[in-house]
């Protein structure tokens, strides 16, 4: 079991939705939150301009399997080159060791 987490600006909800669900996945949550850039030459998982300090944004997770993860992260990717936006989507893929019984 994988866990897939997609970090967006607010704005393309819908459109990281509808990529999420191309790859096949079914079931995700969604949390608003805020992401600051304070620094330049930081990492960039939020604001890409300088002027830009805080950015209403989104944390997507789902718990999904191997094949489906990575094809969540091809078609982020995909939609980054393609868009070429100054707030790309950002997803990353973490094993899930153990977890709770299901009743």
């Amino acid at each position: 079991m994988k866990l897939l987490v997609v970090l967006s600006v607010k704005e393309y909800q819908r459109k990281v939705t509808a990529l999420l669900e191309e790859a096949g996945v079914n079931r995700f949550s969604v949390v608003d939150i805020a992401g600051y850039k304070k620094k330049k030459g930081s990492i960039s998982w939020f604001a890409s301009h300088p002027d830009s300090e805080k950015t209403d944004s989104i944390l997507l997770l789902s718990f999904t399997g191997e094949e489906i993860a990575n094809q969540a992260l091809n078609k982020i990717n995909e939609c980054n080159a393609e868009m070429q936006n100054p707030f790309p989507a950002h997803a990353f893929v973490m094993d899930v060791e153990s977890f709770s019984n299901l009743i």
